[in-house]
């Protein structure tokens, strides 16, 4: 239970349990007959974990957040995928359980509550997935490294034999982890794995699925790009706070987000906070604002991927984190929309700042071999433009000529 120096709540989580999204080639459960709820949907677990989810809220902010809902009180955006918004209502259901006020059929202790969402190819902000010509050059880049070429090399014997059993190409971390996660599922469904996958799941396949979900942030200029806009709005949000407390004036206490485990990991890495594994079902991180007189407004960060949060330390702050030093150790990484999409712009200065040693000398040399050829071709048009044709004389008949 949080006392009532708590002033602020910002939280992201991830969704409950749910269907596999989609079989590989040789899945021995690939008929949809096994999958009644159906591909990628929510499961009952994942409802269950998500209302108990919303519950374990309720409890730990009884004192700070009113019982009856109001908008005023609370703001809740999920990513436009029927899990995600499926668990936000069913966190909120657990959250917000209807008061006597706002009972509308005593029969049904539910009642209904505003999820906002955009298209996911438009969402920059949570599902992360808007394109960014920019980020795809420097993650591009990145694979292409000599890290990465040697970690693709570790794992070669790996991606044969997953992908010469499964049916798939698999030739990439990310491929690595869906096959993973789809074991996974089908493993605490209590379906019998086909006996190759013995050899690789889930030792073998931990590690490399693991490490996928640190890739997508991996560099400054990657997290900068994929979750700029995200704590650009926690940022906002905790000024907007200040500002309330300081002219005493009505805000919103919470704000909730329903993504994916990459939405968590995408967040923890850029805070250098990732500890590789696969963000479990209902995992959240709360990120809470509070005052501890006479020192003023602190930020505490929590990962809860279990029972318990678990209390996290940025690198140059102490857990309870001025709020001064916590946004400026968050600048760094924050963009505005409008920032966000000029710097997603792609260029030929974008080009050149984003390439490596190797690929600017081989783009330098293509550049001067073209100008060269260009310069050629300019002054073999010149010459022919410019050429006087020869003299050609025509004798005229003579009259007095006999013929």
């Amino acid at each position: 239970m949080i006392n009532f120096f708590l002033n602020y709540i910002f939280k992201v989580f991830r969704h409950g349990d749910r269907v596999i999204i989609n079989p590989y080639p040789n899945d021995p459960y690939r008929n949809n007959s096994y999958w009644p709820a159906g591909w990628g949907q929510l499961t009952n677990l994942g409802k269950l974990q998500e209302y108990n989810l919303g519950k374990w809220l309720r409890k730990r902010y009884d004192n700070f957040l009113p019982s009856n809902y109001s908008e005023k009180d609370i703001f809740i955006r999920s990513t436009d995928v029927d899990r995600t918004l499926m668990s936000a209502e069913a966190n909120l259901a657990g959250l917000y359980p209807p008061q006597p006020a706002q009972t509308w059929d005593s029969k049904i202790p539910w009642q209904p509550i505003p999820v906002h969402t955009i298209p996911v190819k438009e969402d920059y902000l949570v599902a992360m997935q808007k394109s960014c010509p920019k980020y795809d050059a420097l993650l591009d880049n990145l694979l292409k490294s000599k890290e990465f070429v040697e970690l693709n090399y570790k794992f070669r014997n790996v991606m044969n034999y997953v992908s010469r059993h499964s049916g798939a190409i698999i030739d990439s971390f990310e491929k690595l982890e869906y096959i993973y996660n789809t074991l996974f599922i089908e493993s605490i469904n209590n379906f019998t794995l086909p006996n190759w996958t013995k050899t690789v799941f889930p030792d073998q396949l931990r590690p490399a699925a693991s490490l996928s979900f640190a890739i997508a942030c991996y560099t400054r200029d990657l997290a900068r790009l994929k979750t700029g806009p995200f704590f650009n709005e926690l940022i906002q949000n905790i000024n907007n706070v200040t500002d309330g407390l300081q002219k005493k004036e009505h805000y919103r206490k919470m704000w909730l987000y329903s993504g994916h485990d990459t939405t968590i990991a995408n967040v923890l890495q850029s805070l250098n906070l990732f500890e590789y594994h696969n963000p479990p079902y209902s995992s959240t991180i709360l990120f809470e604002l509070r005052s501890k007189s006479p020192e003023g407004l602190f930020v505490n960060i929590y990962y809860k991927n279990s029972t318990q949060p678990q209390a996290m330390t940025l690198n140059g702050c102490n857990f309870d984190c001025p709020i001064d030093k916590f946004i400026n150790l968050l600048s760094p990484i924050a963009l505005t929309h409008e920032e966000w999409k000029k710097e997603c712009k792609w260029s030929f200065i974008s080009m050149i700042e984003t390439a490596d040693k190797d690929q600017v000398l081989v783009l330098s040399g293509v550049i001067l071999i073209s100008l060269v050829i260009f310069v050629i071709l300019m002054k073999i048009i010149y010459t022919k433009y410019n050429e006087k044709p020869e003299a050609v004389y025509l004798r005229l008949p003579d009259d007095d000529e006999q013929v």
